[in-house]
Formats: structure tokens, C-alpha cells, sequence
């Protein structure tokens, strides 16, 4: 199982990031789970986590330094983008995990 988590937030504490959409953090992470659902059934695992929560102080302090844009995308636990969530190349992250 390929598990990719998106990092975001609200908007009220860390701002919002610089994916230039419409689209909420949490939305595209609904995209993401939708479109592996379909492309990659079964083998691919998306969860959404707000960075306002407190469960990743690192990747917190990291952004709230300036070091990381939001969102941010975890690929079996190791970051793999920040500032967007480019489906052509997490479909290629998950192909290769997959083998």
C-alpha cells in the first residue's frame, strides 16, 4: 500500500502556501485520493492532516521559518513536494513504489 499524506492548513496560522488554485488543502487532497482511486484501486492510501493540529511540529517549523511552501506531500512518510501537488508526478512516485 503506497500511503501519500498532504500537509496543509487553514489558512490561519501558517497562511496559505503558494499553489496558485482555488482549491482548499484538503480538496486536493480529495482529488488525489480520487484520481489514485481510480488510476491505482486498492494499492493507494491518501489522509489529509492540517499542520495547525500539532501533530508535525518539524515540518511546522520548517514553514514557519520559510523553508517549505505549502502543501506539502509525503510519500510513505518522506516529503517528496512542497508548495503544489503535481498529480503527473505523484502518479509516477506511486508507480515506482508500486514497482
Amino acid at each position: 500500500m503506497v500511503e501519500i499524506t498532504i500537509l496543509g492548513t487553514s489558512g490561519d496560522e501558517f497562511g496559505y502556501g503558494s499553489c496558485p488554485t482555488a482549491m482548499t488543502f484538503f480538496e486536493q487532497a480529495e482529488m488525489v485520493r480520487n484520481l489514485a482511486g481510480l488510476r491505482f484501486p486498492g494499492s493507494v492510501e491518501v489522509a489529509y492532516r492540517n499542520l495547525e493540529d500539532g501533530k508535525d511540529p518539524e515540518f511546522a517549523g520548517r514553514v514557519r521559518q520559510g523553508e517549505l511552501e505549502l502543501p506539502l506531500v509525503l510519500i510513505q512518510g518522506d516529503l517528496r513536494f512542497e508548495g503544489g501537488v503535481p498529480w503527473q508526478d505523484i502518479q509516477a512516485e506511486i508507480k515506482s513504489t508500486i514497482g
